[in-house]
């Protein structure tokens, strides 16, 4: 209403014209203030990029982003606001246009002017304009340029911001600018990358944007930039394609719209100049694939991809081939079409850097079921990854290539694909590799024995060089190493979180040496027995697989070898494969392996003295070996004997040590003993650094033991006056002294002796008690009072000198007070304890927390306890773990298996607010009730773990192992509601968890780096790969510990589970291979295997006689996946003497220890049932051929290009061809601007194979200039081409040639693009196993 009551209203009279002087000071007057306003505008927006910037620095922290979110509204209103006063100004700029004009283009800057600017060179370049038909077209066109004109605004809505974006970006670059308006191009392109910037901003912060904006819009504006003559408008708007998809919808809508084409395009460039172009459209092309667009991807994509795979020079190769072996697994028939295997296979022979296994995985997946393996032709692909090891001639890089291969070959056996894949065709893999040992190459021996080595996971012991070089005849085996890494994965007792990694971790970082912990390993041990080694289990074929394959025979004729390295090498792993065979092997197979007659027969060959040399040394060294790790074999491997009466235990050593000095000193008379007094220098001066400290410490380890000496060292003579002297901390001698390693060894350790020696007599003791040492190292923890210390002198235990200077041994000194009753007494007369409590409390000092912690004696029950419950239930985070993790510690050194004390601590922390805190309490007290006192006293406690979640559950299913904890969790209801989860979900979420945790024990072997081929773009924190605790053992399982009282073999029974779980395994046919069948079959069978791990539940197997239902599985299924799965559960029947004997019946044998326990490890008697893979049929994947458009125009030029180009996927023909093309496009450079036959080109290269530099001659000897009729056209092409291909007709019969045609001598008579009719030549393919 109001807008028609004005134009009804008169128009006020025009006002006079100014004059000239007032009209130009006007002039002046605007032009400053428009300068003054451009000025704060620049100001404004760099203050408002600082803002943002430091937004997303501080997007955390809620004070400050509060605070930068309001100067980013102020920043924004004070912009909005100069930028209103700009544009009325120009609007009504009147005569001053054209200053005003050239001023805001001086500044850059982009309201009405790039508007107007596009508006006229638009108009330049159709012509003239028609008259307007309507006198208000103009006021229509104002009004649309106002609307406009305005530049994004973050306080618009999203709607009308995008709106506002897409509408500047639907700007033309062909069209609107010419040659020589150079000015005008870069203010477009200026343009268009700012909007693309925000675009970017709004796509990242924003979630379904199809809300507020149609993304069939956006993406057809997208791809107008994309294809516009400038290069960083591709690359930001291919970015903002990526982050336009959300979904496979997404996808379909960017394919609508033949992005494909555009992004082969940007694949072909040069990679000098248009790299960023190529990575962005290699981004978008992986998010298709992560947001489920794989089946919208076609052949010219991954074709593009292959090229630049190809190319070994390709800074993107890598990327390339992770995406082609994502592909394999997602697609493996789309991946063969395009060629995307040969490449892969070929990267997996060029050994290209940290790719070998992500290649391998893909390839393993492949070949697991018979559905993906079809595509793969049976003994051709898959046997050129061992060429190199058949290969007897050098050639170019064949050790390079060498190594690659046993690269894959140790990463293909530990997947049991690779296992199968190798025993294929009579084990012909595996017999070609060994064979390779007896080529006398050295290089190549080398190579292939370092690869076994890994293969077999032998840990070799530091001093091995010296043995291979012959400077030593045998290696050397102490207590804490081993030669061979026993394949013991993390258990309990070593996880990450409970082990002193990250406790020695902490204390380095304060200065202090790390913890060594004398784990008491019989509990953990006793734990894992219950638990299937899947690693051993794994081995264990794998060890049979290649004794089968004459191993041993081709390592005792390489020990006949002149190289001392070569025959020692080769010594060493005979060794390793001997205590292997004896420890995985059933007793049969391992007397057959440890005869080896050759060598025995080779050591008594008088005819070659070098050869029986050699094979004597060997034979020695096999000896010694063995001798050597029974004498310090492992407690899980020995009789029950207790820890401290095994020969070589080292406190019993140093037990024995101390003995025998006593006895010497002893028996040393007066003169001796006054004759070391006088070697110390002790009596002779106080200057410490003459004395001999080695003198110290023997006479305070010998003679000073003997009461009568101590008494006269004490009174007589001022020798152990001046000791304690030396280590008063207001003294400033020991205080003073740098904490270095040699120093800590002289006089850190000779303290502690000295303290020992007097808390070993009373007279010491009470001497002790006298001495002012105790009185001034109190002292000392005084100072740190901040009510009492003086600040102006530096504490004797400040944070520098703590971490600098002996002054930590103080605490050391302590905890050897502590572990003596009567040095409690003393601590406790001098109130160090209560001094102790106060320094507890300090916010700041976590290193005084630590020092006291990590020192103190644990073993009487009196203030050190309370000292360290006070500390993990009042510290902060960090110090709470700590003071936990250092808990199990304490849990480990403990000669005492029952340990109430501690489970009432960790009782406590399953309480803590932090989470950390919590899993580790778990975790300790999970490994403390493998004593089944300790699980007692731990369920008399009846603790609650419902606020833990999944984090309480290994606890509770350790409660389940016994009568009293079933008893208490089925009245908690937690049993019935647990049986029905696992029997739901909780089955299949097992075998996930399972089945990562093998991999992650197989990935790291003993040689293994920790280092990632992806740690650029991968953080270590969440790297799969990172052993964690457990890692190669069988997880605990609902339905195993259910089994282990008879309460729950009742509840079992009666809920009728197994009887589910057996029906299903017979009832599973061999041919079905759905992937959701074939997982929910692994988690039945793990179910089944946990409960016939049991004693209890062995008998549910036996009333369904459902074991030979899974060795049925096991020899006869075609999935190789499920093969080992049956594999591993048949080793957790074995777990039982009855189990063992079941499986003997079915042909299998069990593994026992040398007393008779149940190895849980088992072994098909008939090795070629259970290892053949059936014959499949290769089902060749060949290329989709080209689909054209009908409405193409098929004169002979036509034909001629395509066939040219066609040609140029040959090699041989190529060079032709690109001469042919070069002359049709001088010639007739109309045909190559034309859209259908530049989207028939496209076909072309998505249907066959061409390099890179092949692709980018044939797409840039187009010139296609994409304007909007263009992409148009090239929809209604692409549209025709869709509508076409419904019908009954071949797609190219337009463009095949008739025999009579008049175009034959241009056209050959064969078609140009034939269809590829190949017939494999051979009948009958596939592993000939019989």
């Amino acid at each position: 209403m109001e807008n028609a009551m004005s134009t009804l209203a008169p128009s006020p009279p025009p006002p006079p014209p100014p004059l000239p002087s007032a009209m130009n000071k006007r002039t002046s007057q605007i032009m400053r203030e428009l300068d003054d306003l451009l000025s704060r505008l620049d100001k404004e927006t760099k203050m408002k990029l600082g803002v943002e910037n430091m937004l997303e620095v501080y997007l955390k922290d809620k004070k400050r982003k509060k605070d930068l979110e309001a100067q980013l509204e102020s920043c924004n209103a004070s912009m909005d606001e100069i930028v209103q006063r700009i544009e009325y100004i120009r609007t009504n700029a009147g005569a001053n246009g054209t200053d005003v004009a050239q001023k805001l283009k001086e500044h850059n800057y982009t309201g009405n002017a790039l508007f107007s600017t596009i508006a006229s060179t638009t108009v330049r370049a159709r012509g003239k304009p028609r008259s307007n038909s309507s006198p208000n077209i103009k006021g229509k066109q104002k009004a649309s340029q106002e609307n406009i004109s305005f530049p994004d605004d973050d306080a618009w809505p999203i709607g009308k911001r995008l709106h506002h974006i897409i509408t500047q970006l639907r700007i033309d670059e062909w069209k609107a600018t010419k040659p020589g308006t150079s000015a005008d191009a870069l203010q477009i392109k200026d343009s268009k990358l700012n909007k693309l910037d925000t675009l970017l901003r709004i796509l990242k912060n924003t979630t379904d944007i199809e809300a507020h904006y149609p993304k069939r819009n956006m993406v057809a504006c997208l791809r107008q930039c994309i294809a516009g003559p400038n290069r960083e408008v591709r690359v930001m708007s291919l970015r903002n394609l990526r982050h336009l998809v959300e979904g496979p919808a997404d996808v379909k809508i960017m394919m609508d719209m033949q992005i494909d084409i555009f992004i082969v395009r940007a694949l072909s460039r040069d990679q000098n100049n248009h790299e960023p172009e190529r990575e962005q459209s290699l981004k978008l092309v992986r998010s298709f694939i992560e947001y489920n667009g794989l089946k919208y991807i076609n052949q010219g994509i991954v074709r593009a991809i292959v090229a630049i795979a190809e190319q070994t020079d390709c800074r993107l190769r890598n990327i390339c081939l992770e995406t082609l072996a994502e592909l394999a697994i997602l697609d493996i028939g789309l991946t063969v079409r395009s060629g995307g295997v040969r490449v892969v296979m070929q990267a997996l022979l060029d050994g290209q850097l940290n790719m070998t296994e992500v290649l391998v995985h893909a390839l393993v997946y492949v070949l697991d079921t018979p559905e993906r393996r079809q595509y793969l032709r049976p003994g051709v692909e898959l046997e050129t990854i061992i060429a190199p090891f058949t290969e007897t001639g050098k050639g170019t890089n064949f050790e390079e290539r060498l190594k690659n291969s046993a690269r894959v070959v140790t990463t293909l056996l530990k997947s049991w694909a690779g296992v199968f894949l190798m025993c294929a065709n009579n084990m012909r893999a595996a017999r070609s590799v060994v064979q390779t040992l007896r080529f006398p190459v050295p290089e190549t021996q080398k190579i292939v024995l370092d690869m076994f080595f890994n293969v077999f996971r032998v840990k070799l012991p530091k001093d091995y060089n010296s043995f291979l070089a012959g400077r030593q005849h045998t290696v050397h085996i102490t207590p804490g190493s081993n030669v061979t890494d026993q394949t013991q994965p993390l258990g309990k007792g070593t996880s990450r979180l409970a082990s002193g990694n990250d406790i020695n971790e902490l204390l380095k970082s304060f200065g202090y040496a790390e913890v060594k912990e004398t784990a008491n390993k019989e509990s953990t041990a006793a734990h894992n027995a219950e638990r299937l080694n899947m690693l051993d289990h794994h081995l264990c074929i794998i060890l049979i697989i290649f004794i089968d394959a004459d191993i041993l025979m081709a390592l005792v004729d390489m020990v006949k070898s002149d190289d001392v390295y070569i025959s020692r090498k080769a010594t060493l792993l005979i060794g390793e494969i001997l205590q292997l065979s004896t420890r995985l092997l059933p007793i049969m197979m391992g007397i057959q392996v440890q005869s080896l007659p050759k060598l025995f027969a080779l050591a008594s060959n008088f005819e070659d003295e070098h050869v029986r040399h050699n094979a004597t040394t060997a034979l020695a060294h096999i000896d010694r070996l063995t001798r050597a790790r029974a004498r310090y074999m492992t407690p899980s491997t020995t009789s029950e004997t207790k820890g401290g009466e095994r020969l070589g235990n080292p406190a019993r050593t140093q037990e024995m040590v101390h003995e025998v000095k006593l006895k010497i000193g002893m028996a040393i008379d007066d003169t001796h003993f006054r004759q070391l007094l006088m070697d110390s220098q002790v009596l002779h001066t106080k200057d410490e650094t003459k004395w001999n400290w080695e003198s110290i410490s023997e006479l305070l380890q010998g003679p000073l033991r003997n009461p009568r000496r101590l008494e006269e060292a004490m009174r007589g003579k001022k020798f152990i006056k001046r000791l304690l002297a030396f280590y008063r901390p207001f003294s400033h001698r020991f205080s003073d002294i740098n904490a270095s390693k040699a120093n800590i060894a002289r006089y850190l350790n000779t303290g502690c002796v000295l303290i020992q020696t007097l808390l070993g007599n009373p007279d010491g003791v009470r001497y002790l008690g006298e001495n002012k040492l105790l009185t001034q190292i109190a002292a000392a923890l005084s100072e740190l009072d901040p009510l009492n210390g003086d600040p102006e002198t530096e504490p004797i235990f400040s944070k520098e000198r703590m971490e600098n200077t002996l002054s930590r041994g103080y605490f050391t000194l302590l905890g050897v007070l502590s572990k003596h009753k009567e040095g409690v007494r003393i601590m406790e007369k001098f109130k160090i304890f209560s001094l102790f409590y106060q320094l507890s409390e300090l916010r700041n000092r976590d290193d005084l927390k630590i020092a006291i912690i990590t020192n103190m004696d644990y073993t009487l029950d009196g203030h050190p306890r309370v000292l360290l419950s006070k500390i993990m239930t009042s510290g902060y985070n960090p110090i709470r773990l700590f003071a936990t993790q250092y808990l199990g510690i304490i849990m480990r050194q403990s000669e005492s298996e029952y340990n109430g004390w501690i489970i009432r601590l960790l009782l406590t922390q399953l309480y803590d607010t932090h989470l950390d805190v919590c899993q580790m309490a778990v975790s300790l007290l999970d490994e403390a009730c493998e004593n089944q006192a300790n699980l007692e006293l731990l369920v008399k406690y009846r603790p609650s773990l419902g606020h833990l979640g999944e984090i309480g559950n290994p606890l509770l299913l350790r409660f389940l192992s016994t009568s009293t904890g079933f008893r208490y969790l089925y009245a908690l209801g937690y049993v019935q509601k647990e049986m029905d989860d696992w029997f739901e979900y909780r089955n299949l979420q097992y075998v996930t968890q399972l089945e990562l945790s093998l991999a992650r024990a197989l990935a790291n072997t003993p040689e293994r780096k920790d280092r990632n081929p992806f740690d650029e773009r991968v953080d270590s924190e969440n790297n799969f790969e990172n052993l964690q605790a457990g890692d190669g053992l069988s997880p605990p399982h609902f339905y195993g510990e259910l089994t282990k009282t008879e309460d729950g073999c009742n509840l079992l029974r009666e809920k009728g589970h197994f009887q589910y779980f057996a029906n299903y395994i017979r009832n599973y046919s061999l041919e079905n291979h759905s992937p959701e069948v074939f997982q929910q079959l692994k988690a039945v069978l793990w179910a089944v295997g946990s409960i016939g791990a049991t004693k209890n539940g062995l008998p549910f197997l036996e009333e369904e006689d459902i074991v030979k239902d899974i060795v049925h599985i096991a020899e006869s299924s075609e999935i190789l996946s499920l093969k080992g799965t049956c594999y591993y559960v048949l080793g957790l029947v074995a777990k039982t003497q009855q189990g063992v004997e079941l499986l003997g019946e079915l042909n299998w044998d069990g593994v026992s220890s040398p007393n008779g326990v149940p190895e849980g490890l088992c072994v098909p008697q008939n090795l070629e049932l259970f290892l053949s893979i059936r014959n499949w049929k290769y089902t060749p994947a060949l290329s989709d051929p080209p689909v054209f458009p009908r409405k193409v125009e098929t004169d002979a030029i036509t034909l001629d290009i395509l066939k040219n180009i066609g040609d140029m996927s040959n090699h041989i023909l190529a060079n032709e061809a690109s001469k042919n093309l070069a002359r049709l496009r001088q010639r007739h450079i109309d045909h190559f601007k034309r859209v259908d036959l530049f989207y028939c080109v496209c076909q072309l290269l998505g249907s066959y194979h061409f390099r890179t530099p092949v692709r980018k001659y044939i797409l840039e000897i187009f010139d296609m200039r994409f304007t909007t009729e263009l992409l148009q056209e090239l929809d209604d092409v692409a549209a025709d081409n869709v509508d076409g291909s419904n019908e009954d007709d071949p797609v190219e019969a337009p463009i095949e040639p008739s025999p009579r045609s008049s175009m034959d001598e241009t056209v050959p008579e064969k078609p140009l693009v034939p269809q590829e009719r190949l017939e494999p030549v051979c009948k009958q393919l596939g592993f000939n196993i019989n």
